[in-house]
């Protein structure tokens, strides 16, 4: 019934920003892009009812590398402290490459468009800033 109530709201949102997004039947999951250049990654999971969130915000790096520490505390930092990136979790991928940003909220608190809508702008907030943060103090070089 939570999963059928999530969809709705997704179709709906979907009408808003007139984009095709809709939970695979199969997989339970569904992506889209905001302002070309974020992608938004949904997994609907079915035993608990539970959505997650999630989103690349970029490359860390060589593990190896003279500045990864660095980059660690950085991610550490920026899950830490209020404002920016706070109200997501910052990791790494399984590989230690890329940086994503996630979270997971109850079906239940995901039950409108403007509640979904709201919960999407935190992603995009949070990868926004985190992608400022890591090109601001940590540059690439040429």
């Amino acid at each position: 019934m939570l999963r059928d109530q999530f969809a709705s709201v997704l179709k709906e949102f979907s009408s808003l920003v007139m984009e095709d997004i809709s939970l695979d039947e199969t997989n339970n999951t569904a992506t889209f892009t905001v302002d070309d250049d974020i992608i938004i990654n949904l997994h609907y999971l079915v035993e608990s009812d539970m959505i997650l969130i999630s989103s690349p915000v970029g490359a860390f790096g060589d593990l190896a590398s003279p500045d990864a520490g660095k980059k660690a505390l950085a991610l550490l930092k920026l899950n830490d402290l209020s404002g920016g990136a706070c109200e997501v979790t910052l990791m790494l991928d399984g590989e230690g490459e890329l940086v994503l940003a996630a979270d997971r909220r109850s079906a239940n608190t995901i039950s409108s468009t403007d509640a979904f809508a709201a919960w999407v702008e935190i992603m995009v907030r949070s990868v926004r800033a985190t992608r400022d943060y890591f090109a601001k103090h940590f540059p690439l070089e040429s």
